[in-house]
């Protein structure tokens, strides 16, 4: 029998947190350990948790193939590299779901703790691991700040230290269990609709961005799930680029209007479009294909 184990699922921020607990465990089961940020807890504004995200897409898709029969989600919306090791650490106060003051309280001080905790109470059932972490890092610039750029290349550099202390600690509490990363789509380029030259300039960072993470999982050995091409980041072509096309597609920033595109207003009662950088259905299905074509390529949960 499949059982899925979340911390929290389908909250609506402004209603409160309806939490989910635990099951207790049978032993002698293949689970998958997800963890991450926003886009591995599945967000779709104004939801922060759901079950359409590619952690929840994926783990049915290696419970039909590959017998998988337990789903355990840490994921926490909003961490950042430093948020995920220690919860009260953070540009925006800390963590919303780990540490002091988090108001989602999963009963530990941070996500990497609430992982080895359970990697260290579970022996030799965790199967499989992902991790989708880093986007917070950089968002904790503002681009309009004249020091954006140092800001930028202080977060990434720290980033990178974070992303390899994560690892060493998950690969040292689960020796031999297979980690597989993520590297990230470019929201911004949906801002081309309404000047190009910032949906160019934020290419740049996306190769600096993604060439940071996909350094680090390299260097641990981790596989990445190459989202960056599988939502034709640097697909240029056309009246309407690719790449936006693409990001209008697969997220929740902007879509087709007729015969051109528009900022997305998933909110109209809201003043001004309320754009979403988090996937939309189509991008999580996406998503949840590519780290899926990743396992079966490299033969990860191969017998």
């Amino acid at each position: 029998m499949r059982r899925i184990v979340l911390l929290a699922m389908s909250v609506v921020l402004t209603v409160g947190v309806v939490a989910i607990p635990a099951v207790a465990d049978d032993g002698g089961t293949d689970t998958y350990l997800a963890l991450g940020d926003s886009v591995a807890a599945g967000t779709q504004a104004p939801l922060p948790f759901t079950d359409k995200g590619y952690a929840d897409l994926l783990y049915r898709n290696i419970a039909d193939d590959h017998g998988f029969d337990e789903f355990v989600n840490l994921s926490c919306p909003g961490d950042d590299t430093g948020e995920m090791i220690d919860g009260d650490n953070g540009p925006n106060g800390g963590s919303h779901c780990y540490g002091t003051d988090a108001p989602f309280s999963f009963g530990a001080d941070s996500q990497l703790q609430a992982a080895v905790a359970y990697l260290s109470s579970h022996p030799g059932e965790v199967g499989l691991i992902t991790i989708t972490i880093g986007a917070n890092d950089i968002l904790a610039c503002d681009s309009s700040d004249p020091n954006f750029g140092v800001c930028i290349g202080g977060q990434l550099g720290q980033m990178a230290t974070n992303l390899s202390e994560i690892l060493w600690t998950l690969q040292s509490a689960a020796p031999g269990v297979p980690i597989v990363g993520m590297n990230y789509y470019n929201p911004n380029l949906a801002y081309w609709i309404i000047d190009p030259a910032l949906a160019e300039a934020s290419l740049g960072l996306t190769i600096a961005f993604n060439g940071t993470l996909e350094a680090v999982y390299g260097a641990f050995g981790v596989p990445v799930a190459d989202v960056e091409t599988a939502f034709k980041t640097f697909k240029t072509q056309g009246e309407v680029p690719q790449n936006v096309r693409t990001a209008c597609l697969y997220t929740g920033m902007c879509e087709k209007q007729g015969p051109s595109y528009v900022l997305s207003d998933y909110n109209p009662g809201e003043p001004g479009p309320q754009t979403d950088i988090h996937p939309s259905d189509k991008g999580y299905r996406k998503i949840a294909g590519v780290f899926g074509e990743l396992i079966d390529d490299l033969g990860i949960l191969s017998d």
